[in-house]
């Protein structure tokens, strides 16, 4: 009787590993709901193609996007801005503020600020295309308590945060 309830417990074991094994993957889910506002850095190596998420523009706000298979470099999260969204999010009415003349873009990361160098006038961006920009780069760069400088254009725009 013992051996019979501990071969029992074996096999299912074997299940729950199993099962376990085969149901841990996440499906992309386009949108997500909810405050703009990150919690923190990608946990992601930078260059590491991954599912890297980013700040559209949908009724007048930004919202976060992901995107599978994007490269996590900051000069590619400013690009995947710059080009806007794809075919299926165009479809859902997302669009983007940021400005081809945004690009070349350049970020530098210290403890307390990011700054990030444009190739536009920081002033004539939209408060939209801003924060697009810092919220998509807040993502992966920005240590707690970090704030944006934009600089572009022999303008500056200083103290920028998401959210």
């Amino acid at each position: 009787m013992i051996r019979r309830a501990t071969r029992s417990f074996g096999y299912v074991a074997l299940v729950l590993i199993a099962l376990a094994a085969t149901a841990c993957g996440v499906q992309p889910s386009g949108a997500i709901s909810g405050d703009p506002a990150p919690s923190g850095p990608s946990s992601t190596a930078p260059g590491t193609p991954a599912v890297s998420s980013i700040y559209l523009v949908a009724d007048g706000m930004v919202v976060r996007l992901q995107r599978p298979g994007l490269d996590q470099t900051d000069s590619a999260l400013i690009d995947a801005l710059v080009q806007g969204p794809t075919t299926a999010e165009k479809a859902s009415g997302f669009t983007t503020e940021v400005p081809q003349t945004a690009l070349p873009a350049t970020v530098t990361v210290s403890a307390s600020e990011i700054t990030v160098q444009l190739a536009t006038d920081v002033q004539a961006l939209s408060s939209l295309a801003v924060s697009q920009i810092v919220c998509t780069l807040r993502l992966r760069d920005a240590p707690d308590g970090s704030v944006f400088r934009l600089v572009g254009g022999g303008n500056v725009r200083s103290g920028e945060r998401c959210g």
